[in-house]
């Protein structure tokens, strides 16, 4: 049963049992207070984005980790034109579909949804919510959608976390932001990140815990403070890559006691120190200086060496990532002309470049972009033409001088640009690859090219385990 839904932005709801509704996970609203109510509602639905929905007083309740099936207790938090936000105070009944977290932290830190349930039970929301959003955004009932591929062991899959330092009590801690907000909580271990991650931020929380009095921690708010994030890098064999972010022009003791530390630990490839002064939520500044090792590590997948510094973008699933190369070279071609949109470090596009007659990449960031030059160097492809520039800047020139035989779309979350979109439909490119990591905008953007394309088939893959996020990998030929 489909509803409408009168907000402006509109994602969709997997609704418990077989009918499936339209709804959000609204931002949260501002202007209007209600009163810290509390309220006790049953949960009948998921909206995309993880919260549970229920209906109070002819208004849509969003209440965070609430699972359908249960009976909650909620505090209303906000209310604003029939659209509550409510945090839940206790369970009345609980959901068939609960199991007990393993981590400690669910439900305070922001980094998981799901894990109150079954790998199993998450795996088949996430397919309702696809197939929900299919029907009401693209209008396509009957979406050629296979089984979602789904991780063997659905923990430790990310290789790369990106810690922010707090004073908690008496000592310095590292962690990631509470649920929807911008306080710190220290993690000893989370549950996502390759084990060996986890050790090495507890050997640097260890070191700068000797002297805790030594560390100075940055403030976002007042500009103030010297150590921003720590980021850790690891490859499939275990190399590590340590970045300390600070706000300052030289490493201060306490950070070179944290990088002599790591050093006797095996597989560090390197440690390094980047200076970000700028009043920016950019993470890394534009100069570093290396304490130990190199600058980069190597990453091997799908056959390809990928030479990976501390802020290239690259898949934090390195099992996942491999399967998306996969379905690449499989829905491609022999002997195509590719253009690989949103192209990344090409990690997409270069593990088939040799049953491709060549590969145009566009990419907007400039680091991206470099660090591509390096890995087709590295590689010694040569069929590879890198253009630096936004896709939607770009399209209509490229386009004009050359044609393509298939394209490869990997946009950010917001999906394609319109402009990009028209030039593709004006192309008629044969065959286009999709690879989508937000549901909602893929499902915008095929209503769109369906006019011209048909869509031959979409795979969701589960590249996040435990947290709402699903990849779709996606065909459509011309029509």
């Amino acid at each position: 049963m489909i509803k409408k839904d009168r907000r402006p932005k509109k994602h969709l709801q997997a609704k418990h049992g077989n009918n499936r509704q339209p709804s959000a996970r609204p931002a949260q609203p501002s202007g209007t207070s209600a009163a810290r109510r509390d309220i006790t509602v049953t949960i009948d639905g998921f909206a995309y984005g993880g919260d549970g929905i229920a209906r109070f007083e002819n208004s849509t309740v969003y209440i965070p980790y609430a699972l359908p099936g249960s009976t909650i207790t909620a505090r209303i938090t906000e209310e604003k034109n029939k659209v509550i936000q409510a945090r839940m105070v206790s369970v009345v009944k609980p959901s068939p579909f609960y199991t007990k977290p393993e981590c400690p932290y669910f439900g305070e830190c922001g980094g998981c949804d799901f894990m109150n349930m079954p790998y199993e039970t998450q795996a088949n929301f996430k397919i309702d919510i696809i197939q929900a959003i299919m029907e009401e955004t693209a209008a396509i009932k009957s979406p050629p959608m296979k089984p979602l591929i789904r991780y063997e062991v659905p923990l430790h899959y990310r290789n790369r976390a990106e810690y922010r330092p707090a004073v908690i009590g008496s000592k310095i801690s590292l962690g990631f932001y509470r649920a929807r907000s911008h306080e710190v909580i220290g993690i000893k271990e989370c549950l996502l990140l390759h084990p060996k991650i986890n050790l090495l931020a507890k050997i640097i929380t260890d070191s700068i815990n000797e002297n805790p009095h030594s560390a100075s921690i940055y403030s976002p708010s007042k500009h103030k403070g010297y150590l921003r994030h720590v980021t850790i890098r690891i490859n499939s064999r275990g190399d590590a890559l340590i970045t300390f972010v600070v706000n300052g022009k030289e490493p201060k003791q306490f950070i070179l006691r944290a990088a002599q530390a790591l050093q006797a630990q095996p597989g560090i490839a390197g440690i390094l120190i980047n200076f970000n002064m700028e009043e920016t939520n950019d993470v890394f500044g534009s100069r570093e200086k290396i304490l130990y090792g190199r600058p980069s590590i190597i990453e091997t997948a799908a056959g390809i060496s990928f030479k990976l510094n501390n802020s290239a973008f690259f898949q934090v699933n390195a099992v996942m990532m491999e399967k998306m190369a996969e379905f690449v070279g499989k829905k491609i071609p022999d002997r195509a002309s590719v253009l690989d949109l949103y192209g990344g470090v090409g990690a997409l596009t270069l593990p088939s470049h040799k049953k491709f007659r060549d590969i145009t990449v566009i990419e907007a960031d400039r680091n991206a972009a470099q660090n591509l030059r390096e890995i087709i160097k590295w590689n010694k492809i040569s069929h590879v033409n890198i253009i630096t520039s936004k896709v939607e800047d770009t399209i209509d020139r490229v386009l004009e001088d050359k044609s393509f035989d298939a394209a490869v779309i990997d946009p950010p979350r917001s999906g394609m640009h319109p402009r990009v979109i028209s030039a593709i439909k004006a192309a008629k490119i044969g065959t286009l690859i999709y690879i989508s990591c937000n549901p909602s905008s893929f499902a915008r953007d095929i209503a769109d090219l369906k006019s011209h394309y048909h869509l031959d088939e979409m795979t969701p893959l589960d590249q996040f385990a435990q947290t709402y996020h699903t990849e779709i990998m996606a065909r459509l030929s011309i029509i």
